[in-house]
């Protein structure tokens, strides 16, 4: 079998939207998420930080039954950024070691290939920086990990929006910008 192992240049994606997401949780827990109605901003730190473990969980196929405590648990508890680094580390790892970036694995919804898993970690990683932080969104690096997204990751956000996890793609102009972009396909406003 020829491995075919996610490149290099990916990972370094998935942890540059790692880092940025850990700039948007330094800005503290408090208070609700205006772009998640009926989540605090805990809440989405939560979802965001029990993802990590969850996506690690669909590479052994481990069943619902033992990865379910991941949506409920307080991830963040009092050092969220030092949280991330703990529920991220497993996927990260899993990732790089994938032999193949087209061998599937069984999301909760869908069997996916490797390769949409990483890009839908780094899709959830951007879509919810910008729900915690907008000023994290106003960077070049910001701008470089959406147009990546758009490019790698839309067909996954696709099939995701299929299941009814993501509101309806908005529009955008011709002259937008792959933030404005992306947030659009998360069917958020894009300003």
């Amino acid at each position: 079998m020829t491995e075919n192992p996610l490149p290099h240049d990916h990972l370094a994606v998935l942890d540059a939207a790692t880092e940025l997401f850990g700039r948007a949780l330094a800005d503290g827990l408090d208070g609700d998420c205006g772009s998640c109605p009926g989540w605090s901003r805990r809440d989405c730190a939560n979802h965001v930080l029990g993802g990590g473990l969850r996506y690690a969980a669909y590479f052994p196929r481990l069943p619902e039954s033992e990865i379910g405590w991941t949506r409920t648990a307080d991830h963040a508890g009092d050092d969220p950024v030092g949280a991330l680094s703990r529920t991220s580390a497993g996927l990260r790892d899993r990732l790089a070691s994938a032999p193949d970036a087209d061998e599937l694995v069984a999301h909760r919804l869908a069997e996916i290939p490797v390769r949409d898993l990483l890009a839908l970690r780094v899709f959830e990683l951007l879509v919810h920086a910008h729900d915690l932080r907008g000023e994290s969104w106003e960077s070049d690096e910001a701008e470089t990990l959406a147009g990546w997204v758009l490019e790698n990751g839309r067909d996954v956000v696709e099939l995701m929006r299929t299941f009814g996890v993501l509101a309806p793609a908005r529009s955008v102009g011709p002259d937008a910008d792959a933030r404005a972009g992306l947030l659009a396909v998360a069917g958020r406003d894009p300003g």
